[in-house]
């Protein structure tokens, strides 16, 4: 996707992208709290939904790592932390197809109304 056009500069495309992705975070991070302080079961709900994932991945790290790192990784991928990394890396997908969504909206009506 591409953010520059040919009267934007390189230095302000990395700076609209750089305050896209801080967006992105603070969105993330309020989503999250918001789940985890006003609806915690649908949350409890999405962890159970994620749980056959991270066995699965626990299944691939135990049959095609080697030994000696297997258990580094496994280590990486506890109980605790699988599940909710999965949740807030497809949290911050959708959230971030949204924001690219609402910006790439916003500069077409922004283009029309200007030209």
């Amino acid at each position: 996707m591409a953010f520059t056009s040919e009267g934007q500069s390189l230095g302000k495309a990395l700076l609209l992208r750089l305050l896209l992705f801080v967006v992105v975070v603070v969105l993330v991070w309020v989503a999250y709290v918001a789940f985890y302080a006003y609806n915690p079961d649908l949350l409890g709900w999405f962890y159970a939904k994620l749980r056959p994932i991270t066995i699965w991945l626990y299944g691939l790290i135990d049959t095609r790592l080697p030994d000696a790192v297997k258990y580094k990784v496994s280590a990486g991928l506890s109980d605790e932390l699988g599940p909710r990394a999965l949740f807030l890396l497809i949290l911050a997908g959708v959230i971030e197809a949204a924001v690219i969504a609402l910006f790439h909206m916003l500069r077409a009506i922004w283009h029309r109304m200007a030209g």
